[in-house]
């Protein structure tokens, strides 16, 4: 198969909502090793058995076949960053991440929202990808809303529901994003006026959704990945409520929309919810962690994501 085509597949496989988990074990002389993987699933109830698929090239794929055991560490919904360490190559993952010995005695990451203590049973080869069975010999989980990953980009159910609340609103709803491409971000010219703002639909006074959002930047050449949520609020003045979301680029064939950083044009942003949304979307990117607004466009609180 051509890598075109091969793309296709893997973007047709990433429309399948998946959760994150990190996969754990030990060298032989005790060292914990880990990395990300979202290819995970149950198998069997009696006996209870799992799987993981992993890369053939993964730096720690012959540690894992050689070790006699494995454990699953199912990340919470806020638990991006963990995420992306262990996705990482970066050597002191387990240094400056919190986790305890499973009774097998492998790592299980702290804050999770279930895990699992595995002997390995036994092992496939599959084209690119072993598959890893595991046979579990313990577990425990909690309430917590796992971490959810789709289309390259990660989803927080429990965050995603208030979202949805707001949805189920009878007020008119407004859904938008930050689009960042670049360095720079999306900003719409308003032809009726010398103002700016970010890219929604619903601005007409009927309730938009993130699919006519999609929809209205593919009509202007660019195809966007949805990160995160970024803000819930209700419009106090307009009576509407508004989502929105942190968003990248995946394609584009026109950047003509998108403004520098140093050189957005602030006094052009009339609304004083959007230029407050932008301008802590600014700092959160410097500081890289987010968070996710709730409230009203006059005050609200921040539920940190990251």
């Amino acid at each position: 198969m051509e890598y075109p085509e091969l793309r296709r597949l893997r973007d047709a496989f990433g429309s399948f909502l998946t959760g994150i988990t990190v996969v754990t074990t030990r060298q032989t002389d005790g060292t914990p090793r880990g990395f990300t993987a979202n290819s995970f699933t149950s198998v069997s109830l009696n006996p209870p058995m799992l799987l993981v698929c992993m890369d053939k090239q993964a730096e720690s794929l012959d540690i894992f076949l050689e070790s006699p055991g494995f454990s699953i560490s199912i990340l919470a919904e806020n638990q991006i960053d963990i995420s992306i360490l262990f996705a990482s190559k970066q050597p002191d993952k387990f240094e400056i991440t919190q986790w305890s010995n499973s009774p097998g005695g492998y790592p299980i990451i702290d804050g999770v929202c279930a895990w699992f203590d595995c002997e390995r049973s036994d092992q496939v080869d599959a084209g690119d990808h072993v598959v890893l069975f595991g046979r579990i010999l313990d577990f425990d989980y909690n309430s917590k809303f796992g971490l959810g990953y789709v289309r390259g980009g990660y989803m927080t159910p429990g965050l995603e529901y208030s979202a949805g609340r707001a949805y189920g609103s009878h007020l008119p709803v407004v859904v938008g994003a930050i689009v960042e491409h670049e360095g720079k971000i999306l900003l719409y010219d308003d032809h009726d006026s010398t103002n700016v703002f970010l890219p929604a639909s619903g601005l007409d006074g009927n309730s938009g959704s993130l699919q006519q959002l999609q929809s209205d930047l593919e009509d202007r050449g660019i195809w966007i990945v949805i990160d995160s949520l970024f803000a819930v609020y209700e419009n106090e003045d307009h009576t509407s409520q508004s989502i929105y979301y942190r968003a990248s680029v995946r394609k584009v064939e026109c950047c003509k929309l998108f403004h520098s950083i140093d050189q957005i044009p602030w006094d052009r942003i009339a609304s004083k919810a959007l230029k407050s949304m932008l301008s802590r979307y600014l700092e959160e990117t410097i500081r890289k962690r987010f968070g996710i607004y709730f409230g009203s466009d006059r005050n609200g609180t921040i539920k940190n994501l990251i």
